[in-house]
């Protein structure tokens, strides 16, 4: 009798131990499923990429400002993390640095796209990921530049020259040409980039007609050139913004400079000039290139893209001032302002001596540091 009794009380206790259990977990299922189903309802679904989809970027100061940037994070759910760069040779390095890994993307001019190619970081570029890769100009779809072993290996999306900016209130009368830089009343008050890509600048001041061809005899011409400038400049400078820094402060009134410290001073209302000296400009032509080793290739392609489109290149025009490189971005920024840009026509990009890979590389690069030091 006893035996008979017990079984049966301990059964009811596990069952309803069992059954009390089953209920809790009923209960926290159904809390849960309506705690996610009202997150959904006050909160915007995001993109399929958006959880930790980080584009790495090394690149030119401007091409990835947040005023267009941040529509690309909207689209895609993936932010952009870049790194500015003084130089073509510092961005080469720390690109390399890495062994490709650190940056996905990196914004090459054409002095160092070779090198990239040559050095291994650098994968063809798939065409057909990119919707508004025909929008590119034609002149600029498969140029010498980016294009290696008859493969892109980089995707063109901005161009423009070397310039020379001015304080309109300090020096008058308005320039005209280089020569103005070696004038006696501007010393200490004149400042170029610090890269030894100057050198083609002062190669063409002085006539030569390649001036990415140089001898032993035109190098140490163009040094020459620039140790009779060297009592003028107050300082070689890395980025736009360094720059526009130093004309606000008075330190310099003269400078070698891009198009975007022009643009940042005037949105500043500071009183500036720019001018661009007929036969003796330089200048670059940019493209997006990725890294072999790129961990977010996906990314990397959605962004060339995003740059290509008219939103994108409207953008990176505004923020810099550099002419874009499609027939969306001419579309974008209307005909009058893409005529100013020579977008309409392209006279302008083939009046540049645009930069590219120097053979003895080496011998600039000791040249430039003997006139820094």
């Amino acid at each position: 009798m006893t035996v008979a009794w017990v079984l049966p009380h301990r059964l009811k206790i596990i069952l309803c131990q069992f059954t009390n259990t089953y209920m809790l977990n009923r209960l926290l299922t159904t809390l849960v499923i309506a705690l996610l189903g009202l997150a959904a309802i006050g909160f915007p679904a995001q993109p399929a990429e958006a959880a930790g989809c980080t584009l790495t970027a090394i690149v030119w100061e401007g091409y990835t400002d947040p005023s267009f940037a941040d529509q690309f994070t909207a689209k895609t759910g993936c932010t952009v993390k870049a790194t500015y760069a003084g130089s073509s040779d510092e961005m080469f390095a720390k690109f390399r640095a890495g062994g490709g890994r650190t940056y996905d993307i990196i914004s090459a001019s054409g002095d160092i796209t070779e090198r990239l190619y040559k050095a291994g970081l650098v994968r063809p570029i798939d065409t057909s990921k990119l919707d508004n890769y025909n929008e590119i100009f034609s002149s600029f779809q498969g140029g010498e530049w980016n294009t290696f072993d008859g493969k892109p290996y980089g995707v063109t999306f901005a161009w423009g020259p070397n310039v020379l900016v001015y304080n309109t209130k300090v020096v008058k009368p308005a320039p005209t040409s280089w020569d103005v830089l070696f004038d006696p009343k501007y010393a200490g008050k004149i400042a170029l980039p610090d890269n030894p890509m100057t050198i083609a600048d002062v190669a063409l001041w002085l006539g030569k007609a390649d001036p990415y061809d140089l001898t032993d005899e035109d190098l140490a011409a163009v040094k020459q050139k620039l140790l009779e400038l060297r009592p003028n400049i107050r300082k070689f400078w890395t980025t736009a913004g360094e720059l526009a820094e130093l004309f606000q402060s008075g330190e310099v009134v003269l400078a070698h400079a891009w198009p975007l410290t022009y643009s940042q001073l005037s949105k500043e209302g500071f009183p500036v000039g720019s001018v661009s000296p007929k036969g003796k400009l330089t200048g670059w032509t940019d493209s997006w290139m990725i890294s072999k080793n790129a961990r977010n290739v996906d990314a990397a392609y959605k962004w060339i893209d995003f740059i290509l489109s008219g939103e994108g290149q409207k953008g990176v025009i505004e923020v810099t001032n550099y002419s874009g490189a499609t027939n969306l971005g001419a579309e974008a920024i209307g005909k009058e302002r893409a005529h100013e840009l020579f977008m309409d026509d392209l006279s302008l990009h083939s009046q540049i001596k645009m930069w590219q890979s120097v053979k003895n590389y080496d011998q600039w690069v000791q040249l430039w540091n003997e006139i820094r030091s």
